[in-house]
């Protein structure tokens, strides 16, 4: 007998295994294993009835079965299968043997091999080589090589349109980047000539050369000490006037008070002061350095300083006017407070080193008759 728990064999009449110690019932204490004959369900041995199908017990149907064991079936008049009954049911077919199977009549040499003739065949119908690969069929990339004739020809239009301007539109396309960009950065314009169209740019040299042609004759001419001193001393006074006046301090409060203004004409016509300003320092500072001294002139120490003055001023108020670009730039209704440190950065690079310096040496360079 073998143990069902360890499967090993042991005495046919022992009730416990040696090997495993599990507790072995005999033959007659098993439970018997009931199935049902209509579904093949495994049934309780107190079942009568087959809860799948419904179909009685086997041994429902004998004599010995009471009433109502078979009127609670309600199908005491299905047929009990039988071997016979389900063999009939059954196709017959012969058994498969091996020789069955591995017959003379199958050519062991057959294979599956595509026929040469017939791929010879097939190729020629769509006009292949016989290099060709059948399997994989080959695609030729017509879009793509379409496209990108297409891309270049376009690129290649466009640069042939803008370098040979057939219809003459570029130099009023150039005036109109050239006055968006004065418009933008007003504190830009003038510088370089950037903000010039071409006929602009051709008049102002005409004039320039008129007025060389013109002042030529007075290169050469020397100031006088009077005349110096004169000049000296109408520069150091604008330059005074311009820091401690109005319009300097106009120009700080109006920048304070609308550089954050959401209305873009309100920063422009706040912004006009410093621009302004900035202007006639830049023009006291070309006066200074076109002045011609005599040589060993007295006053040449007062020019460099009256002239450092004004570039130490000059400093100040473009660092205001750098600001005032940075604000310019953005557009109308925008909420300028998330950019105020952008604004500011200029200002806060330039720091207080001009203004230190000014105050510094204003007293003392002050130009005095000699």
């Amino acid at each position: 007998m073998i143990c069902p728990h360890c499967l090993k064999t042991i005495d046919d009449g022992a009730t416990v295994c040696p090997h495993c110690h599990a507790e072995v019932a005999s033959d007659a204490a098993r439970p018997r294993l009931v199935f049902c004959d209509g579904c093949g369900a495994r049934l309780s041995p107190h079942d009568r009835t087959c809860p799948k199908c419904g179909r009685p017990a086997p041994g429902i149907l004998s004599t010995a079965a009471s009433a109502s064991d078979l009127a609670a079936g309600k199908t005491a008049s299905f047929p009990r299968l039988t071997q016979a009954a389900i063999e009939a049911e059954l196709p017959h077919a012969e058994p498969v043997t091996a020789r069955s199977v591995l017959n003379d009549s199958l050519d062991p040499c057959a294979t599956n091999v595509l026929d040469r003739n017939q791929l010879d065949a097939h190729l020629g119908a769509k006009g292949r080589s016989n290099d060709a690969d059948p399997y994989h069929e080959r695609k030729r990339p017509i879009k793509a090589i379409v496209l990108s004739l297409l891309c270049i020809a376009l690129v290649g239009g466009g640069a042939a349109f803008v370098a040979l301007d057939p219809l003459g539109v570029m130099p009023s396309v150039y005036a109109w980047v050239q006055q968006s960009a004065s418009d933008m950065f007003p504190s830009r314009a003038g510088m370089g000539g950037s903000s010039t169209t071409e006929d602009q740019q051709a008049e102002d040299a005409e004039g320039d050369s008129a007025d060389d042609a013109q002042a030529e004759p007075l290169q050469d001419e020397a100031l006088s000490d009077a005349a110096a001193f004169e000049r000296l001393s109408a520069a150091y006074d604008a330059i005074v006037a311009i820091n401690g006046g109005e319009r300097f301090a106009d120009a700080i409060d109006s920048f304070n008070a609308s550089y954050l203004s959401s209305s873009l004409s309100a920063r422009q016509q706040a912004s006009t002061g410093a621009y302004d300003l900035r202007e006639e320092l830049q023009t006291i500072m070309d006066d200074l350095d076109s002045m011609q001294l005599a040589e060993g002139s007295a006053y040449e120490e007062d020019r460099d300083n009256v002239r450092q003055l004004a570039a130490w001023m000059y400093e100040r108020i473009d660092a205001i006017c750098a600001s005032w670009d940075v604000s310019l730039s953005y557009p109308d209704g925008e909420r300028m407070s998330q950019h105020q440190d952008e604004i500011l950065r200029p200002m806060r690079a330039a720091g207080n080193t001009a203004r230190d310096n000014y105050y510094a040496h204003v007293s003392e360079w002050e130009p005095e008759e000699k």
